[in-house]
């Protein structure tokens, strides 16, 4: 159970509560730097950086974005997003014809 709760605290990023919960527990240490990590992409995400999130994403597993359709297809929509927040509208489109159309991918 406590390294299912270990799991738990490093997936979402709370490293500095698994850290801790691993000297309380004794819970079989974990790579802690997994939690960093992901917490990196999430913050990517979520301040609209998505080319440096898939550059993280890269790193961390460079196949994820070949093996996981429905991730690659979010991180470049997100792309698009961030082009046409920026005003450029044009590259947004020509993207969009690019990379999303021709990879056709299947998101159900």
């Amino acid at each position: 159970m406590n390294k299912l709760v270990m799991n738990f605290l490093l997936i979402v990023g709370y490293v500095n509560a698994a850290e801790k919960f691993y000297m309380k527990t004794g819970t079989e240490h974990m790579d802690l730097t997994i939690g960093t990590d992901r917490m990196s992409v999430k913050r990517a995400v979520e301040s609209g950086n998505a080319e440096v999130a898939i550059e993280k994403l890269k790193v961390l597993n460079p196949k994820i974005l070949d093996t996981n359709h429905q991730l690659f297809f979010h991180r470049q929509q997100q792309r698009m997003i961030e082009l046409i927040k920026n005003g450029n509208t044009k590259e947004a489109m020509d993207f969009g014809k690019e990379v999303l159309c021709a990879k056709q991918i299947k998101v159900s």
